[in-house]
């Protein structure tokens, strides 16, 4: 099942059938009546969002005696393409300690950051306010981040 944008109206197309929706209500839409043709007459689809407003889903009842058919949204555009993935990466991390004995961490492309002790593991980024965990045993094998938008782990590859 396919909905695009086209002349400030959805576009339904699906096997071969197409129509533009028609807003009922909050993220439903609605197919038109059609006589005339094969199209499933006032079919209603309701897109489903993430918390970033993001649609993620539709569903439409497409046979009456089950629940609605739930299609998931595909990956689409630049992010599907290997060039432009081959061109985003990788990121270096790169931890080293300044001549005062304080870690210090720099990554591709941006200014080098303080790390401020915390607790075990945990340093505090000095300049951006979030933290960075060190996790490993003989040696340290991760760097975990914890940002306001999430936790994201680098694992540590040898150079």
């Amino acid at each position: 099942m396919s909905i695009r944008a086209e002349g400030g109206a959805l576009h339904w197309s699906w096997r071969g059938m197409g129509a533009i929706m028609a807003h009922r209500h909050y993220e439903t839409f609605e197919l038109p009546e059609a006589k005339d043709r094969l199209l499933p007459d006032q079919l209603a689809i309701t897109f489903l969002t993430d918390r970033e407003g993001n649609v993620v889903s539709l569903s439409a009842p497409l046979e009456p005696m089950v629940k609605d058919i739930v299609f998931a949204r595909l990956a689409a555009g630049e992010c599907t393409d290997a060039g432009f993935r081959a061109r985003c990466g990788p990121t270096t991390h790169a931890v080293t300690l300044n001549p005062d004995g304080q870690l210090v961490l720099k990554a591709d492309n941006q200014p080098a950051y303080r790390l401020v002790p915390l607790q075990g593991r945990r340093f505090r980024i000095a300049e951006l306010g979030y933290s960075v965990e060190f996790r490993g045993d003989a040696t340290i094998d991760e760097v975990v981040f914890h940002q306001p938008n999430g936790t994201f782990v680098a694992a540590r590859v040898e150079g």
